[in-house]
């Protein structure tokens, strides 16, 4: 997937989220595909992003790339890597709790493109530092693009069940996140 369909498939989540869903419902892309195609050029963008913003607004110079690295990118990048695949088991849990015929695969593929909108708020928040926390307010609207992927994914299975499985996750998914930022900070402090 080149830059400008990655581009426009974020602007259609965002812009229309179920039409869209609905229309990647029925993609049969593998977890290799998705890493590569959707995960790896926004991750690449984050860093290209976070190291401009950062040098653009006097944080570090060029010649502080290492520390750049160590300091900011590490635990940005891995909080992303950590949520994403703990948040895909969570799935994958509470779709088989609620009998709904998980599959790992769906799950990933779910969750990776209900990131699409953090990746794009982390983007933005990477170039603009000091807004970083209002783009990243942004990237609660990936809890709706969860709830219209889910609804695309499982279109057979009725709404109160759907609402069901996406609120016991958006819940578990708010703490889950809470813990692991937690750690993050006294992992890299």
């Amino acid at each position: 997937m080149n830059i400008k369909s990655l581009l426009n498939l974020t602007i259609d989540l965002i812009g229309k989220p179920s039409t869209t869903a609905s229309a990647l419902s029925k993609e049969s892309k593998g977890v290799i595909a998705l890493l590569k195609e959707i995960a790896l050029p926004y991750f690449v963008a984050i860093i290209v992003a976070e190291f401009i913003g950062h040098v653009m607004f006097g944080t570090y110079m060029f010649r502080d790339s290492l520390s750049f690295i160590i300091n900011e990118l590490t635990p940005s990048l891995a909080i992303l890597l950590v949520s994403g695949v703990t948040l895909t088991l969570l799935l994958n849990e509470v779709l088989h709790y609620y009998s709904m015929q998980p599959k790992l695969s769906r799950s990933f593929y779910i969750i990776t493109y209900s990131f699409i909108p953090v990746f794009a708020s982390s983007i933005l928040g990477g170039l603009l530092p000091k807004l970083a926390p209002l783009f990243n307010l942004c990237g609660l609207y990936s809890y709706y693009l969860f709830w219209c992927m889910l609804k695309a994914e499982y279109s057979d299975i009725d709404n109160k069940k759907i609402r069901n499985v996406t609120m016991t996750s958006i819940a578990i998914m708010i703490l889950l996140h809470w813990a692991l930022v937690g750690c993050e900070k006294l992992i890299f402090n």
